[in-house]
């Protein structure tokens, strides 16, 4: 019998109507991500590099910012025994975001109170 930890998903679901993903992990923790929450938090370099411009250099002008509810999940793929990447509907689709990277950016209250302690 395989054993789940904490960045272990025992399911996944992404709900395009709903614009969530949700991921029951093998610890048992719940975890629902908005598409917004995913696509703000791209770990791709192209984001990645977009968001430290946007917070330390207020000089820089950054054109890929993505408002609230504007882009959506088009589709979604598992990437070996890790990851998942998601296709969205601007196109983008360079991020990969690791199991480990979702169970730290869960958005759950219980999650973000240690994630601040």
């Amino acid at each position: 019998m395989q054993s789940f930890g904490k960045t272990d998903p025992a399911n996944i679901e992404v709900h395009i109507p709903d614009r969530t993903m949700t991921i029951q992990w093998g610890d048992g923790h719940r975890s629902v991500y908005s598409f917004d929450l995913l696509r703000k938090e791209c770990p791709c370099a192209v984001c990645r590099e977009a968001s430290h411009a946007a917070t330390n250099d207020p000089f820089k002008v950054v054109t890929s910012t993505v408002r609230p509810g504007e882009v959506t999940v088009t589709s979604a793929e598992q990437v070996g025994r890790y990851a998942v990447r998601f296709e969205w509907s601007d196109g983008h689709n360079t991020g990969i975001y690791s199991y480990e990277y979702l169970r730290a950016i869960c958005p759950c209250e219980t999650c973000q109170k240690e994630l601040s302690s």
